[in-house]
């Protein structure tokens, strides 16, 4: 998944524009005017990423004018950006106080609830948000990751469809409705937004490598090929990548393309478990037992819950006249959830119980 894009909210209060005389002080001027005078210093502060400078501008703003509530949205802003979460959502609290029904403010308490991972109350401040403003792509988007990374695919699709309703240009929201849809199974609608994705956004690799994987799973092998080419042209230090092109190849019965491929993705990653245990199917489909069985076992001690390791190693073990080597990883992998363990180690006369 994409990573997720947040979107930030600055809300500027209007100013009042007055004259002044060189001899007026700060220290002499009213209370509104101080207010709304530190307050636009907080906000040139904090554009510039000046965070500790805005922080004290809007401290001086509330001091001067407690009924700030733009200040209060404005200071919350800044803290969440120092990493100051529950200070920013008090804030946001107070600011819903003065003005009840803020989208703005929801939307910001939801992303500090979110950051300290009080997952519940940032969906519902996401939530409120929508429903104060239905318009405001950004509120669906961020609902739709949190609905997504909870599993809940169905919703997460339904909240990034209000994003692109919302803002049709909102690449991100395509892109992630067609990982919701590639979770669903329905790899053409996956295909399709991450295509939309592209065209509004060019250089959005994850979008390239995840149409690849959804034109793979749809047997559209020749597809998946030019995309995970064309990623991997442009960043190749993505071992994810390498071992994707490799089981696309794989399936192609390019088992030569799909070792160098799974070679590949070892060395930039020597501990991706699955990785290796395709470089053993692959050594496994050109008879290099003995290779696949190393390749097998490197899996293994990565993972010593991997099923499908121990099946790899037991046909491998198998060819090697491993007899009961062999029996021993079938076995195991039906232990491990793979019934057709059972049945390998039955065919081949393995003696001893076979796993429930």
């Amino acid at each position: 998944m994409q990573n997720t894009l947040l979107f930030f909210v600055l809300l500027a209060a209007p100013v009042c524009a007055r004259a002044q005389v060189d001899s007026v002080r700060a220290s002499t001027l009213p209370g509104r005017q101080l207010a709304e005078k530190a307050y636009n210093s907080g906000l040139a502060s904090f554009n510039a990423q000046s965070y500790p400078a805005a922080l004290r501008s809007f401290d001086q703003a509330i001091a001067a004018k407690p009924d700030f509530a733009a200040a209060y949205t404005n200071r919350a802003a800044t803290r969440y950006e120092l990493k100051e979460y529950p200070q920013a959502q008090a804030d946001y609290d107070q600011a819903l106080k003065l003005e009840p029904g803020s989208y703005g403010s929801y939307f910001g308490r939801a992303r500090a609830h979110e950051a300290q991972n009080h997952l519940a109350e940032a969906d519902q401040d996401y939530s409120a948000a929508v429903k104060a403003k239905p318009d405001y792509a950004p509120a669906w988007y961020n609902r739709g990751v949190l609905r997504f990374e909870k599993g809940d695919y169905q919703a997460a699709r339904d909240d990034f469809d209000g994003a692109i309703k919302a803002d049709p240009k909102m690449a991100y929201a395509y892109h992630d409705r067609g990982s919701a849809h590639q979770k669903l199974n329905n790899y053409p609608a996956a295909t399709q937004d991450y295509t939309q994705a592209l065209a509004l956004q060019h250089e959005l690799l994850p979008a390239l490598l995840n149409r690849a994987t959804a034109e793979r799973r749809s047997g559209q092998l020749p597809q998946a090929m030019r995309d995970y080419d064309a990623y991997l042209a442009k960043k190749a230090d993505n071992p994810l990548a390498f071992n994707n092109r490799g089981s696309a190849r794989f399936e192609s019965k390019d088992y030569a393309g799909a070792i160098a491929d799974f070679s590949q993705a070892v060395k930039l990653d020597a501990k991706y478990a699955y990785a290796w245990n395709n470089r053993a199917a692959a050594q496994l489909k050109l008879e290099h037992y003995a290779e696949a069985a190393a390749d097998a076992t490197a899996a293994i001690q990565l993972k010593p819950d991997y099923a499908e390791a121990y099946l790899t190693r037991g046909h491998a073990r198998e060819m090697l006249r491993q007899a009961d080597e062999a029996c021993q990883d079938w076995r195991k992998a039906a232990e491990l959830g793979i019934v057709a363990g059972n049945s390998y180690a039955a065919a081949a006369g393995c003696a001893g119980e076979a796993a429930e």
